[in-house]
């Protein structure tokens, strides 16, 4: 043993307090250590190592029964050191694990597992890494990478979203970060096909039934075709050998010669068979006149439909055939949708105030008393009427109340009564007197929310009304003595109504056009035996450009009325304080906001549809939940599910 080595066996056996000899210090260098331990225990390591590092271990109880040797001849700095002695807990199947800030617990690796971080702080230190594989299959994958990791590492596949999750020192994560991606590697080829006899999309349809065939252990096969209609060829994508299969098959199918074929029944998936004859019979007369010219005699194109299957009937030459095939291939489309919702808010606030006085004094029977009233249009009670339905002097006072003209004008002026009425009145003798002051303050706040949506295909007119028809009276005859009387009545909608027609653009922009209409009734008007309606109408009738998911501004109205009326005595209501007693003031400040918003949503696949109807189902079922009623045995869930036999939108 070399002196150094059997002198810190010496200071060992001494108690010394450190195996650690300095080397190399200096005020510019940091301080470093040679490292001499042979056959120590290993509480006395992380002793030193504490000193050394500045760090506070605490200790597993098994890790006091190892004992090991550490030597080096190389000075090492602080850090240096620490990664040693991570190497030898390693060696001896221990790791240290961070348990706060310059703390670490030692434990054994298979309790350090559970506590990995997903940062690498240490190349020796247990790491957990998730790898996302696009290729291949995380189950098959783990099995290959488990016998690469430490012995108490830990490798998980999750089937569902075809992840690795990976725990294991970190040194040895590069390693396998290089093996994943060699194995992880795109094995599929791609190669294209001209087609001579058979359509492209035929093709492509035939050959993408392999794809739906499960391949080994369950799992898909990786292919895929794709048709090209401009140069009647399909692009194959896949496993090389079934690729190699695929163009086999298609080149089989390919080589019948249908040339002589000129007769074809087309049945039609999207567009309507009806729409297309008219399109088709015009581009048939053109090919069937520039045939005619180059001297052909049979060259004459009939085009029929069959409505029960919504299929096409063609008798043609060849090459018309061909063409009109194609034509029919890229008209006959999966037409987009449009989601159109709209949202309308409208908020309203309505002050108005009314102060005034009324007085009267008069004489009745032979007093001398003057007649002396004050009486304003707006206020109520009426002051004139309660005096002559109190007043016995009056020509219409027959002691009956009944035949009174005042008395049922006084009451209609009273039920009219609204705010604040302080009055005095009476009769003493001959003379009649009385006041009443009234005060009115009316506030009227309103918000209204709206929100119609429909959807429709591209280019489709789509309409919604949510009302009710309100019957309007448009003529009335009552007949000589009312021998023979009748109304004539019209039904008018009111409500909330949203009519669109969208246009798809190729840049994903959308053309409306929207007649947008929200009405109700505002009040009735009764004219003797009959009776008028108002109604409130907003209605907006426009054409917009909006991008796919914006929500854009229609129009509204913002307006803001202030009105004043003031009904006074000549001369007296102008007189500075006591003029107040001789006028009716009144002041109105109506506010209106009249916002109009529209929000069209393109839904081109099933899982577009399948998003916005989750969407707005949702929303009545959160509505339900809020209102407690998620939980009874009538919930909406278990609505649908009774009455369409299907699980609802998740």
């Amino acid at each position: 043993m070399k002196l150094k080595s059997a002198l810190s066996a010496i200071l060992f056996a001494a108690s010394a307090p450190s195996a650690f000899a300095l080397a190399g210090e200096s005020n510019a260098e940091p301080t470093r250590h040679v490292m001499n331990f042979d056959d120590v225990e290993l509480s006395a390591l992380i002793a030193d190592v504490s000193t050394v590092t500045g760090y506070t271990f605490i200790v597993h109880p098994d890790a006091r029964t190892k004992r090991v040797t550490v030597s080096s001849s190389t000075p090492l700095t602080r850090d240096q050191v620490f990664d040693v002695f991570l190497s030898a807990l390693r060696v001896h199947g221990f790791t240290a694990v961070p348990a706060g800030r310059s703390t670490y617990r030692i434990v054994p690796e298979r309790q350090a597992v559970s506590d990995a971080s997903v940062s690498a702080s240490d190349s020796n230190t247990f790491t957990t890494e998730i790898f996302a594989l696009k290729h291949s299959s995380a189950r098959d994958v783990a099995a290959v990478i488990k016998p690469l990791i430490a012995e108490q590492g830990q490798v998980v596949a999750n089937n569902a979203s075809n992840t690795l999750v990976v725990v294991d020192y970190a040194s040895n994560l590069p390693r396998l970060r290089a093996m994943l991606k060699q194995i992880d590697a795109d094995p599929s080829v791609t190669q294209t096909i001209s087609l001579k006899n058979v359509p492209a999309r035929e093709m492509a349809s035939i050959l993408n039934a392999f794809s739906v065939q499960p391949g080994e252990n369950g799992a898909a096969i990786n292919f895929q075709a794709v048709s090209s209609e401009s140069g009647n060829a399909v692009v194959l994508q896949g496993d090389e050998a079934l690729v190699r299969r695929a163009v086999e098959v298609s080149r089989e199918l390919d080589s019948h010669d249908r040339t002589e074929d000129s007769l074809r029944v087309i049945p039609l998936n999207n567009a309507n068979a009806v729409d297309l004859v008219p399109v088709l019979q015009q581009m048939a007369v053109a090919m069937d006149a520039r045939r005619a010219a180059g001297g052909e005699v049979d060259a004459t194109t009939t085009i029929a439909q069959h409505e029960p299957t919504n299929s096409l009937v063609i008798s043609a030459p060849p090459d018309t055939l061909g063409a009109l095939e194609r034509i029919i291939t890229d008209l006959d489309r999966r037409r987009a949708q449009v989601l159109v919702e709209a949202i309308i808010v409208e908020m309203s606030d309505d002050t108005a105030r009314e102060l005034g006085l009324q007085f009267l004094v008069s004489g009745s029977n032979d007093s001398t008393v003057p007649f002396v009233s004050t009486n304003y249009s707006r206020s109520a009670p009426s002051m004139l009427a309660l005096a002559g339905a109190l007043s016995s002097d009056t020509p219409f006072n027959t002691g009956d109340t009944d035949t009174n003209p005042f008395a049922e004008a006084a009451v209609n002026s009273l039920l009219g009564l609204s705010g604040l009425s302080v009055g005095v009145g009476g009769q003493d003798g001959d003379t009649l007197f009385g006041a009443i002051l009234t005060a009115v303050e009316n506030d009227t706040q309103s918000r209204i929310l709206s929100k119609p949506f429909n959807m429709t295909l591209d280019n489709g007119t789509s309409s919604l009304l949510v009302g009710q028809e309100v019957p309007v009276a448009t003529g009335e005859v009552l007949g000589d003595s009312n021998s023979n009387p009748f109304r004539t009545v019209e039904r008018r909608d009111v409500g909330v109504g949203l009519n669109v027609t969208p246009r798809i653009s190729n840049d994903d922009t959308i053309r409306l056009d929207i007649i947008q209409e929200v009405s109700n009734i505002a009040q009735a008007i009764t004219t003797g035996s009959s009776t008028d309606l108002i109604f409130n109408t907003r209605k907006i009738e426009t054409s917009v450009i909006a991008d796919d998911g914006e929500i854009i501004v229609l129009g509204g109205l913002v307006e803001q009325t202030e009105s004043m009326s003031n009904e006074k005595v000549p001369v007296l209501g102008d007189i500075p304080v006591a003029g107040r007693l001789f006028r009716s003031e009144g002041k109105g400040l109506a506010r209106t906001n009249l916002m109009v918003f529209i929000r069209p949503t393109i839904v081109r696949s099933r899982s577009d549809a399948r998003d916005a109807t989750t969407r707005s189902y949702r929303y009545l079922r959160a509505q339900e939940l809020w209102e407690g009623q998620g939980s009874s045995g009538e919930s909406l869930d278990r609505f649908i599910n009774q009455v369409l036999g299907s699980p609802p939108p998740q």
